[in-house]
């Protein structure tokens, strides 16, 4: 799949740099990858998709592109940077951090570490996130993806990822059980992940939070994060739609 994905043009999404780590993931995990292509032989297009989860995500600027990816998996989830009038969506805002600028005067509350047993955080996530394809854990941490938690009582009661490529991180994944909420866990496994992105000396820090989600997008405004695009969420109709 390297070699097909080989001179995907610079542009193609707000996610450039992961991409290429993203399509691996997901094939390793059981997933697909489409690359799409123009009369010329450009690439114009990327469709990453877990069957499990029915969810993928198109990259492209070309809404022939979206369409055929769109059509492609009845009944799914399909996130997209191309906001496609008639289709009904969820807007989601792609935040960004200058992690240089960001300051390091946090006072912790919990402790936040990193954790590598697999089973455990496959426990975890199947109790918390169960549409999360439960092979994603292993090839996660296979490829260098990072999760932080918090632990109480010895087990975990909040969670966070982070992919980092190229100097560019991309977090995702957070879940705080929700009797653990409002007690600082959230902001302590922020600034955690943080600490880390300075030692690793890696300066941009991206996620993608949902409008309707007042609480985090609030604590991404407060701790410096800057809004620099959007990606939509929309529902591909079942097949039996789609055939008509």
């Amino acid at each position: 799949m390297d070699e097909q994905l080989g001179d995907l043009p610079r542009g193609l999404s707000l996610f450039d740099p992961l991409l290429r780590h993203e399509v691996k993931e997901a094939i390793e995990a059981g997933g697909e990858a489409y690359v799409s292509t123009n009369v010329e032989g450009g690439k114009n297009g990327l469709f990453i998709y877990d069957g499990y989860e029915a969810t993928g995500t198109v990259f492209t600027k070309s809404r022939e592109v979206f369409d055929y990816f769109y059509d492609l998996k009845p009944s799914s989830y399909i996130f997209s940077e191309l906001d496609v009038a008639q289709h009904p969506k969820e807007v989601w805002n792609v935040w960004q951090l200058d992690v240089d600028e960001a300051p390091l005067d946090h006072r912790f509350k919990h402790q936040v570490s990193m954790d590598n047993d697999v089973r455990e955080i496959e426990r975890f996530m199947a109790a918390t996130q169960p549409e999360t394809n439960k092979q994603w854990v292993g090839v996660a941490l296979r490829n260098g993806d990072k999760c932080f938690v918090v632990k109480m009582a010895n087990r975990i009661v909040g969670i966070a990822w982070m992919t980092i490529v190229d100097g560019v991180a991309r977090s995702h994944g957070l879940y705080v059980e929700p009797q653990f909420r409002r007690m600082g866990i959230t902001t302590d496994n922020f600034h955690a992940r943080l600490i880390y992105l300075k030692s690793r000396h890696v300066h941009t820090l991206i996620n993608e939070i949902a409008e309707s989600n007042v609480a985090s997008s609030g604590h991404a405004a407060r701790i410096g994060e800057k809004i620099v695009g959007k990606i939509f969420l929309y529902t591909s109709p079942d097949r039996d739609m789609a055939s008509r």
